[in-house]
């Protein structure tokens, strides 16, 4: 569609011997009308996207005072007992049992938790699940819900007016919950009124200075007590990718960085002095950082002797013809998901042994034991771990390697220790899937079907499509003991 411009003659003016002026001025007129509607339609749409805007603002204040009503109901103590499923127990109330796991392919108890705990993390995964958020993105909002709704209620009806943006009052929030709650308002006062007018980043900026100032406590102090929030984080990305976040000491980054930066350069300066890299494969500072940093975290020497050598461990899936050069068929990255074929050779090339993940009729391995035993053998927990690849609750994504192995059915309720009775579970979807009024079963195929405490229904599907592992039936008593295979025994198939 041509533009409203392209719908005019060229300019008399452009067009020699013509003496007709009122033309021109006809054309002038025309286009400064065109001009006009142009700018006024742009107005109106602004206004649109503004009233949107305001939407947003008023919605998540409302989203804010119904998240902290429901923190202020399950806090309630007569509340987070009636949510504890031992009130309706034998005895009438008191803490739930022990649980038993099995993180470690052994019976072990943990401690139970108490009825405000369950209560706490009960609405936590109530709203993540709703939601569709990651539990400590939840978590966040509630916290967030109680400073909005308590200290910070000029913030939350300026939110509500849609005078500022949920953005803007995050970004107060986070200045504002560094103080003690009795200096909250008197810096709120300040900042409310630029912070109508500012951009998300200056505001910020602003924000930061007034709190530096205003803050009883001396910054050496205050960093004495951050410090101890340091951390390393790590969060899957798209196209085979991921990032690790390090929270460290601002020197400490700061000083990382520079190092970094300057291997880069003398790097790259010893990569343009030799002419036979071709332009297009010459890698830039940014990319050399982050070669760099990967040698220094998976083979550097730490200043106390260790990490010489030390690899990450990894589980990956590498299908046989993808391993064999015959296809480029992805390889799967426990705990994240599809990689490139040419990177899931790499690590199968450079693995030291591998674990052989194919089940075989013949030599009938014991992948299953039924309710006679707790304990999982290895092969069946291997087995469970290529098809979990994650914590089997909603939502989250903590691998399986650093997960429990949980009987979906309870084991001292008769639950078997088969394959369709078992899943991983995180440490604390473990305990949560014990002590709160959760409940799940298993279908054919791995499917968990988890009911929540309000009654909602959610599905988790494991991350490997398997079918069902060979279960040797039991041998009687009588029978001589099988005999044990020999790796040498075992088919040569690629393992997959």
């Amino acid at each position: 569609m041509s533009s409203p411009a392209e719908q005019f003659s060229e300019d008399p003016d452009d067009q020699p011997g013509d003496p007709n002026a009122s033309a021109r001025e006809q054309v002038h007129r025309r286009r400064r009308s065109l001009q006009e509607q142009a700018r006024a339609t742009l107005a109106k749409k602004m206004a649109r996207v503004a009233k949107s805007h305001r939407k947003i603002a008023r919605a998540t204040a409302q989203r804010a005072r119904d998240l902290d009503d429901l923190r202020e109901w399950s806090s309630d103590p007569v509340t987070a007992k009636l949510l504890s499923p031992a009130y309706a127990g034998d005895d009438g109330g008191g803490a739930a049992g022990p649980v038993l796991t099995d993180a470690d392919a052994s019976p072990r108890k943990v401690a139970a938790w108490e009825d405000q705990e369950i209560a706490r993390r009960t609405v936590i995964s109530e709203v993540a699940c709703t939601l569709r958020l990651a539990e400590r993105t939840a978590e966040g909002l509630i916290g967030e819900a109680a400073m909005f709704a308590g200290p910070m209620t000029a913030t939350l009806t300026a939110m509500s007016r849609g005078e500022i943006s949920y953005r803007h009052g995050q970004v107060l929030m986070e200045q504002l919950s560094f103080l003690p709650l009795e200096e909250v308002a008197d810096l709120e006062t300040q900042l409310l009124p630029v912070a109508k007018d500012l951009t998300v980043g200056k505001l910020a900026a602003k924000a930061r200075r007034i709190r530096e100032r205003a803050h009883p406590k001396t910054i050496t102090k205050r960093a004495t007590e951050a410090v101890k929030e340091r951390g390393v984080w790590w969060e899957g990305r798209p196209d085979g990718m991921g990032t690790l976040t390090w929270y460290g000491t601002a020197q400490q980054t700061q000083a990382a960085h520079d190092r970094l930066t300057s291997i880069a350069e003398a790097t790259r300066s010893r990569e343009y002095q030799v002419e036979s890299i071709p332009e297009e494969q010459r890698r830039t500072i940014g990319q050399i950082c982050a070669d760099a940093i990967a040698d220094l975290l998976l083979d550097g020497v730490t200043p106390t002797g260790t990490g010489g050598g030390i690899r990450g461990s990894v589980m990956v899936t590498v299908p046989v013809l993808t391993a064999m050069g015959a296809s480029d068929a992805p390889g799967f990255l426990e705990g994240y998901g599809p990689i490139p074929a040419a990177a899931a050779r790499e690590i199968a090339a450079g693995a030291p042994s591998f674990t052989r993940l194919l089940t075989n009729p013949e030599t009938g391995v014991v992948l299953s034991v039924g309710s006679e035993q707790y304990k999982v053998p290895a092969d069946l927990r291997r087995w469970l771990r290529l098809r979990d690849g994650t914590c089997r609750f909603p939502g989250c994504n903590r691998p399986a390697s650093r997960s429990d192995i949980d009987h979906t059915r309870p084991w001292e309720d008769g639950g078997p220790t088969d394959y369709d009775n078992l899943a991983h579970l995180c440490a604390a979807h473990h305990r949560l899937k014990h002590q709160s009024h959760w409940a799940v079963v298993q279908e054919p195929g791995g499917i968990l079907v988890w009911t929540s405490p309000a009654g909602l229904v959610h599905r988790t599907y494991p991350e490997t499509a398997l079918g069902p592992p060979v279960t040797q039936a039991p041998e009687p008593e009588s029978a001589p003991a099988p005999a044990v295979p020999r790796p040498s025994d075992l088919p040569e198939d690629p393992p997959f």
